[in-house]
């Protein structure tokens, strides 16, 4: 799984849904059309889209033919990306032609018959009609299962012949025009289907073809509330502060002192002020005059003005953060979202959820209305958040945190995202936990693609605790405790990831090289033995067991590995080096062999261009090991300045030791378990 690949999928696809929410349109708002085909022997088509009704200015999606009313002409169903999301055009057109309609049962095949197809012969013509039975039409839709053929006035059937799933063909008798009927597979009749006699007749509603220009004006109630994100805005002396504060309700107000509608709207505030704080209500009034300017000159604006209404409540300063994060809450609670006017406004609830975004002023008596909604039922709130009468069939969806996730992600602000998944509890939802986690893993992968290591980790191990059947965020936190050389940590989740997905190997090479930078050699061994035993050809598999070998007191077998990976990559300077180290610095005196360790830390000492200090750590111990002192303190010290300049006091205090030992003619020799 390339997570890089699935990031870019997933914002291209952001990229789009962001155009759309903005008001742009699949179809490029062209209309809808609707074609005749006119026969012949070479076919044409006569564009009848405005004849018909069917010229809309909808961002169209599909049609689902169906005749709903049984009146033995097709309707169509529409469903639109935008609204109206579904229209039914009714045939209305008069005609003296004719029809029949079929509906297949099958018994050896499918229940509905789906992929059969229907043939209908008709009397003095050799050609045929042929439909076929459909599961789907265009997207997320399904037309009706009835099968309609259309005749001209006065033709009679010849025959009906199905084919049905499974290849069975049969012949149909007992078919009449202007009639449904039923057939089921194997009965080789069809009986005739009586339309129901209270069908509710279709009363016309006059919508308008084209579109509607909105107003900048609105109230949008919110069915299902979200906290508002946190933010902060500018005092008249330049503090930050935390705009919501939990505990009351909250008005969030934009206004600008150039903006007639924001200085009324503020003036009645003013005069009804007592009425205001009889509701419970703060007020926050954020302006957004000069937002680029610095502090004291917007002050400079803004504090004479209000002296001069002698306005009463909170005020403050916008800044360009403040009204990007009033961007991304708006996205999220809206799906076609367009910039707030000035002046707009947000009602929080006591707990800091948006409950009613005003894109415009507000009236004092609104205000009362809405505040009163605050505590309104959730029935009650379905019904102010609808903008017509209806039927609730299901929802609205309960308030989830993933909308303004994917917003924050959209805005490149991933950490963002995930202080704002931070504010929801653990519930005893077990779902609604999965769902949390899912979000807590596409912040933190975000997070580790824009190298946020840190803010990743805490993201990945919130998933886990949410969720701990969550392997994928198990395992990209393991590996990014594993890059970190954060071996301690990393081990349970590398332990568990293995458990659950043995067969993935790169997972547990990553548990082994963990284990042994515990020194937990006897696992180590472990699971590279059942490595190097599933692919004899794995060199590093190889390499790394024979390191936890040696340490083990099992040098003859870590040798012997270290020679035949040394045959399947002969320049691996990891497998000469390690080779070469255990050569030149073994107690054995079957595996001391001071002449071949020189050899082979010459060839990757020279391979390396003498710029790896473990390398030239080894080099030296090879020198030491065949009696040059002199040139051996000389490639120590090369090994130390390179730990000097890599801030590596650990290996510097090795290689000093070393280098003593040097200088006193003695060479190193490991001490570890002999075989």
């Amino acid at each position: 799984m390339n997570l890089n690949r699935i990031f870019a999928y997933r914002k291209a696809w952001k990229a789009l849904n962001t155009m759309l929410e903005e008001g742009r349109s699949y179809s490029g708002f062209e209309r809808n059309c609707a074609f005749l085909n006119l026969g012949g022997g070479q076919p044409q088509f006569a564009d009848i889209s405005g004849a018909c009704g069917l010229d809309l200015m909808d961002d169209g999606r599909a049609i689902a033919v169906t005749d709903w009313d049984f009146d033995g002409k097709l309707d169509f169903w529409i469903s639109n990306r935008t609204a109206p999301r579904i229209r039914l055009q009714h045939n209305r057109s008069q005609t003296r032609n004719n029809f029949v309609s079929v509906r297949l049962i099958g018994v050896s095949c499918n229940r509905d018959a789906v992929g059969a197809r229907v043939e209908l012969l008709l009397e003095g013509t050799p050609s045929k009609q042929i439909l076929t039975l459909r599961a789907g039409e265009g997207f997320l839709a399904q037309s009706s299962k009835w099968i309609h053929f259309g005749i001209a006035d006065g033709a009679q059937i010849k025959g009906l012949k199905v084919l049905w799933p499974g290849g069975k063909s049969e012949e149909i008798t007992g078919v009449e025009p202007g009639h449904f009927f039923m057939v089921e597979q194997g009965s080789g009749k069809a009986h005739k289907w009586q339309v129901p006699t209270k069908v509710k007749p279709l009363q016309t509603i006059p919508v308008a073809k084209d579109i509607v220009l909105p107003s900048e004006s609105a109230r949008i109630v919110m069915a299902s509330r979200l906290p508002f994100p946190e933010a902060r805005y500018l005092e008249l002396d330049g503090k930050k502060t935390i705009a919501v504060e939990r505990g009351r309700p909250r008005l969030i107000n934009l206004w600008a002192t150039w903006c007639a509608p924001c200085i009324a709207e503020m003036d009645s505030w003013t005069k009804k002020q007592a009425t205001l704080r009889e509701l419970g209500i703060d007020i926050l009034a954020l302006s957004v005059d000069k937002l680029d300017n610095p502090v004291a000159e917007r002050r400079a604006i803004v504090k004479p003005f209000l002296e001069k209404r002698k306005f009463p409540f909170t005020v403050g300063l916008a800044d360009a953060g403040f009204l990007e994060v009033l961007e991304v809450a708006g996205r999220a609670q809206i799906d076609k979202y367009e910039s707030l006017p000035v002046p707009s406004s947000i009602l929080l609830d006591a707990k800091g959820r948006i409950a009613v975004i005003y894109k415009g002023p507000v009236e004092v008596k609104r205000l009362a209305t809405d505040v009163a909604l605050l505590g309104a039922t959730k029935e009650v709130l379905n019904v102010e958040a609808s903008h017509f009468q209806g039927t609730w069939i299901e929802g609205p969806w309960p308030a989830t945190p993933t909308g303004m996730l994917d917003k924050f992600m959209s805005f490149g602000q991933p950490e963002a995202a995930k202080h704002y998944l931070d504010q929801f509890t653990v519930s005893g939802d077990e779902r609604a936990n999965r769902d949390l986690a899912e979000s807590y893993f596409i912040v933190g992968s975000e997070l580790r693609f824009q190298k946020n290591f840190n803010e990743s980790i805490k993201a990945f191990a919130h998933a886990i605790k949410l969720d701990s059947k969550k392997t994928r965020a198990r395992l990209e936190l393991a590996t990014l405790l594993f890059r970190m050389q954060r071996y301690i940590e990393a081990l349970p989740h590398l332990r568990k990831v293995v458990i659950e997905q043995p067969q993935v190997h790169n997972t547990r090479k990553m548990l082994s090289l963990s284990l042994i930078q515990t020194n937990d050699h006897v696992n180590a061994a472990r699971h590279l033995h059942y490595l190097s035993s599933i692919n004899p050809e794995d060199t590093m598999a190889k390499l790394w067991y024979g390191h936890s070998l040696v340490r083990l007191g099992r040098a003859t077998e870590a040798e012997r590995l270290f020679r035949e990976a040394l045959n399947l990559q002969p320049d691996s300077l990891l497998v000469i080096n390690e080779l070469a180290w255990l050569l030149a610095t073994h107690t054995d005196a079957e595996i001391y062999n001071p002449v071949e360790a020189l050899k082979l830390a010459e060839q990757s000492a020279k391979a390396s261009k003498k710029s790896n200090l473990r390398v030239l750590d080894t080099l030296a111990a090879a020198q030491a090991a065949n009696g040059d002192f002199v040139v051996a303190v000389k490639t120590v010290d090369a090994a130390i300045g390179l730990a000097l300049a890599a801030k590596d006091k650990r290996i510097m205090g090795l290689l000093q030791k070393r280098r003593e030992g040097y200088l006193k003619k003695r060479p190193y020799r490991e001490t570890l378990p002999v075989n």
